[in-house]
């Protein structure tokens, strides 16, 4: 039997994207929070799942502070 092959997905217009980004990184700015915490990937995925840029930047600080050893959070 042949292997079925995925369609293609739209996806979200690059500069919607792109914008939503930049409302992210102003975010996590404020709050002192690396935007590497999270993957590329993740972020892309937040996008398409329709994450608020408030709920994105918001489990980006939770990773970074998960991150953190439990000596450094106590600090």
């Amino acid at each position: 039997m042949a292997r079925k092959t995925k369609a293609a997905q739209p996806g979200p217009p690059p500069a919607a994207y792109a914008e939503w980004k930049r409302h992210v990184m102003a975010l996590l700015e404020r709050k002192g929070v690396s935007a590497g915490v999270l993957r590329e990937k993740r972020w892309r995925d937040l996008f398409i799942a329709g994450a608020t840029p408030e709920k994105a930047a918001g489990e980006a600080e939770t990773t970074a502070y998960n991150a953190r050893t439990s000596f450094e959070r106590r600090r």
